[in-house]
C-alpha cells in the first residue's frame, strides 16, 4: 500500500498529477491547506507499505520522517523547502535553488516533461522560470485555491481538485472545465478587494477573513514580480500576524528566524507575535537596501 502526502497548493497538486499519470493514485492519500505542513502526523503505515511525499519540508518533518525510515519503510521525498539534518535511508529528491519547484524534480524523477510542471512553476510565483506564460493563470488559480485557514476556506477540497486534474490529462482541457471557471470567478471577486489595500509601514495588512486568507499568497507572488523586495503581506490575526513573504533570495532563512520557515523566495509565519513585527521589518528592510 502506498501512503502519499503532499502539499494542498498548485506544486503539490501537479506533482502527484504527474505521478499519478504513470503510476496511478492508489493509496491513502494526505494533504491539507497550504500551510498545513506536518502532513507525517497522519500518516499510519503498516510493515511493507511504501511512502511518497511532495512539496512537504522536510525539516518540518523531520521527527516522523527520521522514525519511519528507522523503521525500514521505503520513503521518496520530492521538494525544494528546508531539509534540515539527512536522514539515512530517505530517498530525498530535494533542491532548493530558487529556480525550482517540487513538480520539476518530479517531472525529472520521471522522464517524461509535463507541462503541470510549468503551471507549478507559476503557481509558486517562479514564471520567469517557465516556457509556457499561456499556462499562468491556471497556476495561480490551483495556487489560491489551496490558501485559507482551513479546508473551509477553499473553493475545493485539495485532492478533490487534484483528481479533476488528473482526470483532465492536461492543462489545456482543465481549462476548459467547470471548476477552471469556478476558481477564476472566486479569484476575480478576492483579488478586487486585495487590490484596495495600500500599504502602510512597509507591509500589506490584510483582515482575517475568508476572502483575504485565500488570496494572500497570489497577491504575495503577483506585488513579488513588480519589485525585488523583500515584500511582507500580513493577515491581522488579533493578538498575532500571519506572514507571508516574498523575495528574490534568502526567504525561508528569513522567516526561520521569526519560527516560521519556506524556501529561497516565499516562506511564511504561521503566528508572528504582533510585538515582533518592528524586528521582522528591521531585518526586511536591512535586506531591501543592501
Amino acid at each position: 500500500m502506498r501512503w502519499f502526502a503532499y502539499n494542498g497548493d498548485a506544486d503539490g497538486i501537479c506533482s502527484m498529477v504527474q505521478w499519478g499519470l504513470i503510476h496511478g493514485i492508489d493509496g491513502h492519500r494526505i494533504t491539507g491547506v497550504k500551510r498545513d505542513i506536518e502532513l507525517l502526523k497522519r500518516l499510519n503505515p503498516r510493515e511493507g507499505d511504501e511512502i511518497i511525499v511532495m512539496d512537504i519540508s522536510l525539516a518540518r518533518n523531520h521527527e516522523e520522517a527520521k522514525e519511519f525510515a528507522n523503521l525500514g519503510f521505503d520513503i521518496t521525498w520530492f521538494d525544494h523547502h528546508l531539509a534540515g539534518e539527512k536522514i539515512e535511508g530517505l530517498n530525498a529528491n530535494i533542491d532548493t535553488s530558487s529556480n525550482v519547484c517540487t513538480a520539476k524534480l518530479v517531472e525529472k524523477f520521471l522522464g517524461k516533461s509535463s507541462d503541470w510542471a510549468e503551471v507549478a512553476l507559476h503557481g509558486d510565483g517562479l514564471s520567469l522560470h517557465s516556457t509556457k506564460p499561456e499556462l499562468k493563470e491556471l497556476g495561480e488559480l490551483l495556487n489560491y485555491n489551496g490558501y485559507g485557514a482551513d479546508l473551509g476556506d477553499l473553493h475545493f477540497h485539495p485532492d478533490e481538485l487534484m483528481q479533476l486534474c488528473l482526470e483532465a490529462k492536461n492543462p489545456q482541457t482543465f481549462l476548459q472545465s467547470p471548476a477552471f471557471r469556478a476558481l477564476k470567478e472566486g479569484f476575480e471577486s478576492d483579488i478586487s478587494k486585495a487590490n484596495q489595500i495600500e500599504k502602510k509601514d512597509g507591509y500589506f495588512l490584510l483582515p482575517n477573513e475568508s476572502w483575504a486568507r485565500r488570496v494572500v499568497g497570489v497577491m504575495a507572488h503577483r506585488i513579488n514580480e513588480e519589485s525585488e523586495g523583500p515584500h511582507v503581506i500580513a493577515i491581522d490575526k488579533g493578538n498575532t500576524l500571519q506572514i507571508s513573504l516574498r523575495g528574490r533570495n534568502g526567504i525561508g532563512e528569513l522567516c526561520a528566524k521569526f519560527g516560521g520557515g519556506g524556501r529561497a523566495t516565499a516562506g511564511g509565519i504561521d503566528n508572528l507575535p504582533k510585538s515582533e513585527i518592528t524586528d521582522l521589518m528591521n531585518e526586511v528592510n536591512s535586506r531591501r537596501s543592501a
